[in-house]
């Protein structure tokens, strides 16, 4: 049954800056991202996929194109579920200002109430792109259907599915979240950091989650800009 692999973007330009990006154009990954990046891959349990989907911003496209470097995929394209938060208003500001902003206790306390002024809310972001996985995992699962009933099989004997989904902090998190039946407004207790690669297991009734923000230097990058989300 499916397996869902999400990969965080590599360490950006914005990650360094300390600037929420959102869907700013521009915003592309460092040399330490890319170096970084490279090692995370090669811890990949799995290296071939259905699917590999990613964001349209300019550094999941580069992301993914590394990741195609280690991984083999028999589809690969953009996206639209699995963009940026739009941000709006906030996009392209300092952290450390929107901080002081009252909204701010907002998104870390409450973010199911959350909408940025002149963006989306932090809901309608978790909704679309736990939907979008929904669908990808009924797809994979038909696919493995289909392959056994062609070949004359009653029993899963083939391989999982697996998919790979290049994505942002955020919408990683709700994505997890959404998969553990996790309170939207307690998604700010998760870390993704960038760079990072998460698994959920689809063959049971529920599904799990077999790992979470996996890098090459452990938890020296679980405090990296950017990693804990909006903090």
């Amino acid at each position: 049954m499916p397996v869902i692999v999400l990969l965080r973007h590599g360490i950006s330009s914005a990650n360094t800056a300390g600037i929420l990006a959102g869907r700013a154009p521009g915003v592309s990954l460092t040399d330490e991202g890319v170096s970084a990046l490279e090692a995370n891959l090669a811890l990949l349990p799995h290296r071939r996929f259905s699917r590999l989907l990613h964001s349209p911003l300019t550094r999941c496209v580069e992301t993914a194109a590394i990741a195609q470097k280690t991984v083999e995929s028999d589809v690969v394209g953009i996206d639209e579920a699995f963009v940026e938060l739009d941000y709006g208003d906030w996009t392209g500001r300092e952290l450390k200002v929107l901080g002081r902003e009252p909204m701010w206790e907002t998104v870390l306390r409450t973010p199911s109430k959350a909408r940025f002024p002149g963006g989306e809310s932090i809901a309608e972001a978790a909704g679309r792109s736990a939907s979008r996985i929904a669908e990808i995992v009924a797809e994979l699962k038909a696919e493995e259907d289909r392959e056994r009933a062609e070949a004359g099989e009653t029993e899963t004997k083939a391989p999982p599915r697996w998919a790979m989904i290049v994505s942002h902090g955020d919408i990683i998190k709700a994505i997890v979240a959404d998969a553990l039946g996790m309170p939207l407004d307690d998604f700010q207790r998760l870390s993704v950091a960038p760079g990072s690669f998460t698994v959920i297991d689809h063959s049971g009734e529920r599904p799990v989650l077999a790992a979470m923000s996996v890098t090459a230097a452990g938890l020296a990058q679980s405090n990296t800009v950017g990693g804990g989300g909006m903090r």
